[in-house]
């Protein structure tokens, strides 16, 4: 039974929130009051020296750990706390601001300056400060091999939804503001989309053609979407986009805040002749979207 007096810290960049992160989350929720600790995701570019892609911006990760039994959320900005070694950011974060009883992460957890501390060290540390410290163990998909952020992003990149939904816990979603593009696809072909952008530091999927669903005012509608960068009317050298048209919608989406998840990958995106034969495709790509409704 959760005790509701006791603070307890959950620790980690939880970027997607995947099966790993979720046993964190529910060890840490079953002992009392659940503080996430993280790290804004937009305020670290690197990772032990390693250029990140994220999965998912903070607002998205906020959404899922609350969804998974959090609290709170603290996302904290990199830059003011990278140069604390591991027992002063326990001492600032951990004791004196969170005043937390027990703390829970991945028994491959590293924090500290240049992440030289370790899990290990982090027991050490509890016990001068006076705070418990679970660890808990790698989760392996059904190869053997750990569950990591890192492999879902490749997942993602080469176009293996399906596993990579696995090892999320969840299908991965697009969520961010619909705006306002050429209007090609109602222009050209008789097939509006809801245009949203990725940001710089976002790793994205497989440019092609996905299945998915749209959420509006909590109905979820199928509808299929195009990643990339549109090479038959826009050019190669464009930033990707995902354009999503909803089935049997025809509402004005633009600036509202779309969740969008991709449930199977269709096709690869493919540079067409003419807008024509391009036409034609989509076509064949919707009602293949709409024979998946019902195989």
């Amino acid at each position: 039974m959760k005790q509701e007096t006791q603070i307890t810290a959950a620790l980690g960049m939880f970027d997607g929130v995947h099966l790993g992160h979720r046993r964190v989350l529910q060890e840490a929720a079953a002992l009392g009051t659940c503080n996430v600790v993280t790290f804004a995701s937009e305020t670290m570019p690197e990772k032990q020296g390693h250029l990140l892609k994220y999965i998912y911006h903070d607002e998205q990760k906020r959404r899922l750990l609350t969804a998974c039994g959090a609290d709170a959320v603290f996302a904290l900005p990199f830059g003011e706390f990278q140069n604390l070694d591991g027992e002063a950011f326990c001492k600032q974060i951990l004791r004196d601001q969170l005043h937390v009883a027990h703390v829970v992460c991945g028994e491959d957890f590293r924090f500290g300056r240049r992440a030289q501390s370790t899990a290990d060290d982090l027991v050490r540390i509890g016990q001068r400060l006076g705070f418990q410290v679970t660890l808990v163990p790698c989760i392996h998909d059904a190869k053997g091999l750990p569950v990591s952020s890192s492999h879902i992003r490749f997942l993602l990149e080469s176009g293996q939804l399906t596993l990579a939904n696995q090892l999320l816990g969840a299908d991965y979603q697009i969520l961010c503001h619909v705006v306002t593009g050429q209007q090609l696809g109602a222009k050209l072909f008789g097939v509006p989309t809801a245009n949203q952008t990725f940001e710089s530091w976002q790793c994205i999927p497989r440019r092609g053609v996905y299945a998915s669903f749209a959420e509006i005012n909590d109905i979820w509608v199928p509808a299929i979407t195009n990643i990339g960068v549109r090479p038959t009317v826009a050019g190669a050298d464009s930033e990707p986009v995902a354009e999503t048209h909803l089935l049997g919608f025809n509402g004005d989406l633009v600036g509202t805040l779309l969740p969008v998840t991709l449930c199977k990958f269709m096709r690869p995106e493919k540079r067409f002749d003419s807008v024509e034969a391009l036409t034609v495709q989509m076509q064949r790509d919707i009602q293949a979207r709409k024979k998946l409704l019902t195989d």
